[in-house]
């Protein structure tokens, strides 16, 4: 199985790109960060570390799993650097580190032992030791209407909305295992166009190499070539962010052109599609503070791919306790499971002698998380998930059902290139 990565964490490394002004860059190379950025180089650097705790639910109650990731990369104005008006630069180099659970196939490692999409998802599946994740160029025109990207980068770091204000829990689980696109930070050949008619509307369309065969022979990014391509995937969308800054609606269509496989019968036949619809609505603000919602709907079109339907829905409160980079964040989750894939386990569990239940076909989560600043440069996001009806998506060759039951996790991210005052 693919596995999974989270786009959230690309979206801290995003953030933490941001300039800083001269006057609040502090540390030990401040000095040279203002060169830098004079030149119109912004390097960033961050490190996350997620941890999950699966009490009692999966196929392994009680598992533990670790993944941690540093984050190396920059990205270059070519403008100001070499008057290139409009054109850019973007490079990230992420370096898997601390990993304790990770591996293929995934049924002997943390997401197998968690079982359940919902469960497994959160935690990174990395295999190799690094991972050349962008390397892009940029170029804009029309003051700024159309945007336009070439290079090695991935689709979700352009067609998905955070809209759910956790990096640790983030998921979808159409995009993920029916897109043909590899989760961030693997990278492969891709084009990307984003032209806006007026500020707060937007088209985009882009096309990318589907090439999970990159990330199973551990290649780090480094093959070019396109030989072991399963096909290419298509987006398009439309988009509406006005001027509030935690307000915006996607909606999605994707085709995968790769071969789909029927785990059920092994028919198999080339091309799938599907779409998904991300929303983020502010409700009420009073200052700093306020209260938002958010919610997905995501759809494949066969019953060869794992999942069929995806919805989930919440509200995150900002600035809890009169503290502005806080959030708290609860939400209900619901996933349902092909009829297919339910049988394809059900006929390796019997097999195996276990459990000759169906299993049920839809998949429930409700959830607590919240993103929390401990310093101006390290925060911390907490999350509890009760998980109902859980499938096996993860080890679906499991003799028995997962139960109903908590997974638990943890996820720090510092800012290490502001905090050296790059």
């Amino acid at each position: 199985m693919i596995p999974v990565n989270r786009l959230c964490t690309l979206l801290l490394v995003v953030s933490a790109s941001s300039p800083v002004l001269a006057q609040d860059r502090e540390g030990p190379l401040a000095d040279l960060g203002e060169q830098l950025a004079s030149q119109g180089i912004t390097p960033h650097v961050l490190l996350t570390n997620i941890s999950m705790k699966n009490l009692d639910t999966g196929t392994r109650p009680h598992s533990f799993g670790n993944s941690g990731n540093l984050y190396l990369g920059a990205d270059i104005n070519l403008g100001t650097l070499a008057g290139l008006e409009g054109a850019a630069l973007h490079f990230e180099q992420t370096v898997f580190i601390l990993d304790n659970g990770t591996g293929q196939p995934t049924a002997n490692h943390w997401q197998g032992a968690a079982g359940s999409y919902f469960a497994g998802a959160p935690l990174h599946n990395d295999i190799a030791s690094n991972q050349l994740s962008l390397l892009t160029l940029e170029q804009k025109a029309f003051d700024g209407q159309l945007d336009l990207h070439i290079g090695r980068t991935n689709a979700r770091r352009y067609f998905y909305i955070y809209n759910c204000e956790s990096a640790l829990t983030c998921n979808d689980p159409i995009l993920d295992a029916s897109s043909g696109v590899l989760p961030p930070p693997f990278g492969a050949w891709g084009g990307y166009m984003k032209y806006q008619p007026s500020p707060s509307l937007y088209v985009h369309a882009g096309a990318f190499e589907s090439n999970p065969v990159d990330y199973l022979k551990k290649r780090k990014g480094l093959d070019f070539s396109t030989d072991d391509a399963s096909g290419t995937s298509f987006l398009v969308g439309i988009g509406s962010k006005p001027g509030d800054a935690t307000t915006q609606y996607e909606l999605n269509a994707y085709f995968n052109s790769a071969r789909q496989f029927d785990p059920l019968t092994g028919d198999n036949q080339h091309g799938t599609a599907g779409g998904f619809f991300k929303f983020r609505q502010t409700l009420w603000r009073g200052g700093q503070q306020g209260l938002q919602a958010f919610g997905s709907l995501s759809a494949a079109a066969d019953k060869k791919q794992p999942f069929s339907h995806f919805a989930e829905a919440g509200l995150t409160y900002l600035a809890p306790f009169d503290r502005p980079q806080d959030k708290l964040n609860v939400k209900a989750s619901y996933l349902q499971v092909n009829s297919h894939q339910l049988q394809f386990q059900q006929r390796l569990r019997t097999a195996a002698g276990g459990d000759p239940e169906l299993g049920e076909r839809n998949v429930y989560a409700l959830e607590a998380n919240g993103h929390f600043a401990l310093t101006r440069y390290l925060s911390i996001e907490p999350s509890v998930q009760y998980v109902i009806n859980p499938d096996n998506y993860y080890n679906p060759g499991a003799a028995q059902l997962s139960n109903d039951g908590f997974v638990v996790g943890v996820q720090f991210a510092l800012d290490i290139g502001s905090v050296l005052g790059l």
